[in-house]
């Protein structure tokens, strides 16, 4: 099981590299509106739109990552009361409710694709399925992070102070 819980951080570090690059990029060009606007008198129309953009994909693939690491917020008070067998049980019933949520979150998002593949993007002239295809991908990555840790008996990181 070493191999899935290798692949599993390889996937977080490339979900990792990819809000960095997103967010670096939304600097930018938040940054480059505001110059444009307030130095240039002038505004470039499409830096808001994309920056949103940019911000729900870093947000979503935020939320996959946060998953991997064990770092979503939660309520403990009854987990951590528990005997290490229950808390086992009650952590495996979390992760598969967790698991059909996030499942029906990917069919439903793959189902929107195609009905939003007609809408375009009015600034940034895009699809706007490409924007929504990052709720199937955060939910399957989601799913996949949960499953390896399930399947391996790994406890989610401890967050570092």
């Amino acid at each position: 099981m070493s191999y899935l819980s290798r692949v599993s951080g390889w996937l977080d570090r490339l979900v990792a590299v990819t809000m960095i690059l997103l967010l670096a990029v939304m600097l930018a060009v938040t940054s480059a509106g505001v110059f444009w606007r307030y130095v240039l008198n002038s505004g470039l129309v499409w830096a808001e739109e994309l920056s949103r953009l940019l911000l729900v994909w870093a947000s979503f693939l935020g939320a996959a990552s946060a998953v991997h690491r064990g770092a979503h917020i939660s309520i403990a008070v009854l987990h951590d009361r528990l005997p290490p067998r229950a808390r086992l049980w009650m952590t495996r019933v979390t992760d598969s409710l967790i698991i059909a949520f996030m499942g029906a979150i990917m069919w439903y998002g793959i189902k929107l694709l195609p009905v939003v593949h007609i809408r375009v993007a009015p600034t940034v002239s895009l699809t706007m399925d490409i924007p929504y295809l990052i709720i199937p991908v955060s939910a399957g990555i989601m799913i996949f992070q949960i499953l390896v840790r399930m399947l391996t008996s790994a406890d989610p990181p401890e967050e570092e102070p």
